[in-house]
């Protein structure tokens, strides 16, 4: 609960309200549930694996998705909520998602995880920050990559775990609301 309680911030309010109005409006179709579904699951895997490779704070992580795209929990993000506005048919809602999070979101966590990065591992991350697109995966795996293999231990200290089970209760909600 007191995880729950620090996630809760005068910048966290406005993407909990525009959930809670997803939830609210949604009235998914199948055309748009065969769509958005895949792009859920496709996020969560993104981010479960990308998880499973991060050290944060102790490493450049260069393995797994890393390897390919400097972002991948951005882009696991970007396509849960994709996926999440598809399943509920809700325009107005993916407009305003879309606009939040290339214009507020992407530029500041960006930003400050660079600064941080930079601050912690100097010239290895200024390398790999210039070798590495944000966003848009590489075609091949950075040079410079690491070798550790994916561990669940990863993903649960990085809390994923709770991330793929709120995910997986909105899938539930929103196919409840299909069916309902």
């Amino acid at each position: 609960m007191k995880n729950l309680a620090r996630k809760i911030t005068l910048k966290t309010i406005p993407v909990y309200l525009l959930l809670a109005a997803l939830v609210y409006l949604a009235r998914p179709k199948l055309s748009f549930f065969v769509f958005g579904l895949p792009l859920i699951l496709a996020g969560e895997a993104l981010r479960l694996w990308a998880a499973g490779h991060l050290s944060k704070n102790r490493e450049v992580t260069t393995t797994g998705p890393y390897a390919y795209v400097k972002n991948p929990l951005y882009l696991g993000t970007f396509l849960i909520m994709v996926g999440f506005c598809l399943l509920a048919s809700q325009w107005i809602i993916l407009g305003v998602g879309l606009i939040g999070f290339f214009s507020y979101y992407a530029p500041f966590k960006k930003k400050a995880e660079s600064d941080r990065l930079r601050k912690i591992f100097g010239s290895s991350w200024d390398e790999y920050d210039r070798s590495v697109p944000d966003y848009i995966p590489r075609w091949t795996p950075y040079e410079k990559r690491g070798r550790h293999p994916w561990e669940w231990s990863r993903v649960v200290s990085n809390s994923e775990h709770q991330t793929a089970l709120v995910t997986a209760v909105g899938i539930i909600i929103l196919s409840i609301r299909f069916f309902v």
